[in-house]
């Protein structure tokens, strides 16, 4: 009886499955790690999202805007190096480099580098990425390889 009750936790603390989206948003190791269950504003993806913020960037968790309905959420943004925050409204366009990242002023207030498969978490207006149809080079949504498509929109 007693080897039984001993067991008993054992199985219950390895039984359950690890929520992947558990510990975003996150910064480690010159990473910014978010995680998305849903996505309705494209371009975007669901799932586990890393990307490695190179040199030119710093990984910060940023609080999101309580009082905006669409970047109200906490997120690991790699800012810019040397920038100060800014106002999207007037900073102008996102950029993108070709290579499936886009820079620019976000709705987080900072000049920040994004995947172009989830633009549409970061800016407003993300028509670079939409325009070069790159799609989010194959990165897998959810663990499941989704051939380079976008989740929500093109």
């Amino acid at each position: 009886m007693s080897r039984a009750l001993f067991l008993a936790p054992l199985f219950l603390l390895f039984s359950c499955s690890h929520d992947d989206c558990a510990d975003a948003p996150l910064c480690e190791n010159g990473k910014a790690t978010n995680c998305e269950r849903t996505c309705s504003v494209g371009p975007c993806s669901t799932g586990v999202n890393t990307l490695d913020c190179g040199d030119s960037a710093t990984c910060s968790v940023v609080v999101g805007d309580v009082n905006s309905p669409r970047f109200f959420h906490s997120r690991a943004l790699c800012i810019e190096n040397g920038s100060a925050s800014c106002d999207p409204g007037t900073y102008g366009a996102p950029v993108c480099d070709g290579q499936g990242l886009v820079m620019g002023c976000s709705g987080y207030n900072h000049v920040i580098r994004a995947s172009c498969s989830q633009a549409g978490f970061y800016f407003t207006s993300s028509d670079c990425c939409r325009q070069s149809n790159l799609g989010d080079g194959g990165i897998p949504d959810g663990s499941t390889p989704d051939g380079g498509a976008p989740d929500a929109g093109p």
